[in-house]
């Protein structure tokens, strides 16, 4: 009797201190892809999605560093070379590869003939860009463009010697020359204005010196850092010396330009393909046009 006595008190002990087994666990739903995926997209979406995105957003608040953090610009490619860029404050910019560009003159010197530069574009079915040239005057009821125009070789107004500054593109490269003297050699594209606003990176003095705080709409030829040539129109309008310092800040980067015509003769447009819809910042009637269109 003590024997099976001791024997059931040990099955009663065995069996309290047995740990029952758990629950099973129920299979984790899967992760929905959405949440997990990440977008990269392509350069084509890129290039498709530039002109619809700003070129600067609003900050956001609050911000851990209070220093501002310049934006990337957007541009546009029109074709291999040349891309186009709208900023938030009315500028117009094209920016090209000196050599990868075909480059066309339009002069008229019959003022009953000028044209808008959406209507010289429009007239030009090779051409994908268009920007008023420099200064013109009239003299005997004809237009002259006042200093130096040149494309191809074939030279359409002498230079005028120490005035302003020149665009020179020549053997793919390009540069603005200060006050140029008589004779320059024949070049790929040429145009003369005045008065220089920027040289190597700095505003030029005599310039901030002669502005008298007139505000005027704007066009800029220049070179930046890279070597690129950037043409710049400013559609609200600006000082001189506020239309220069715009020209240096991060998403322009001019090293060194010069003043083209300006007021009602300032336009730039574009498009993205033969025939395609225009973009960009259009004049009134004017003599003269220089025109874009990629390497055959």
């Amino acid at each position: 009797m003590v024997r099976m006595f001791l024997l059931a008190v040990l099955a009663w002990l065995a069996a309290a201190c047995t740990v029952p087994a758990p629950p099973p666990m129920p299979t984790p739903s899967p992760v929905s892809p959405l949440l997990l995926a990440t977008f990269t997209p392509t350069p084509a979406e890129l290039h498709a999605s530039a002109a619809t995105k700003p070129a600067s957003l609003p900050a956001l608040s609050p911000h851990p560093d209070p220093t501002p953090t310049l934006l990337p610009a957007f541009w546009t490619l029109i074709f291999p070379g040349a891309e186009v860029l709208k900023t938030s404050d009315n500028l117009a910019i094209l920016r090209h590869a000196p050599g990868l560009v075909r480059y066309g003159v339009h002069f008229e010197g019959d003022p009953d003939a000028a044209r808008t530069v959406s209507q010289w574009l429009d007239g030009d079915t090779d051409a994908r860009a268009a920007v008023n040239c420099g200064f013109y005057w009239e003299k005997e009821g004809a237009y002259l463009h006042m200093g130096l125009l040149e494309v191809d070789g074939e030279r359409l107004a002498q230079v005028r010697p120490k005035w302003g500054a020149a665009l020179v593109i020549r053997d793919n490269r390009a540069e603005i020359v200060r006050q140029p003297k008589k004779r320059i050699p024949p070049m790929t594209l040429g145009v003369q204005g005045w008065p220089t606003l920027l040289w190597r990176g700095e505003i030029v003095p005599e310039m901030a010196e002669m502005d008298d705080g007139t505000l005027a709409r704007r066009t800029a030829v220049g070179v930046d850092g890279e070597g690129r040539v950037l043409w710049v129109v400013d559609g609200y309008g600006s000082t001189l010396t506020d239309f220069a310092q715009r020209l240096q800040e991060a998403d322009i980067g001019l090293v060194d330009a010069v003043n083209l015509d300006g007021g009602a003769s300032t336009g730039l447009r574009w498009r993205s393909g033969a025939g395609g819809e225009q973009d960009g910042l259009d004049s009134l009637p004017i003599p003269c046009v220089i025109t874009f269109a990629p390497l055959p």
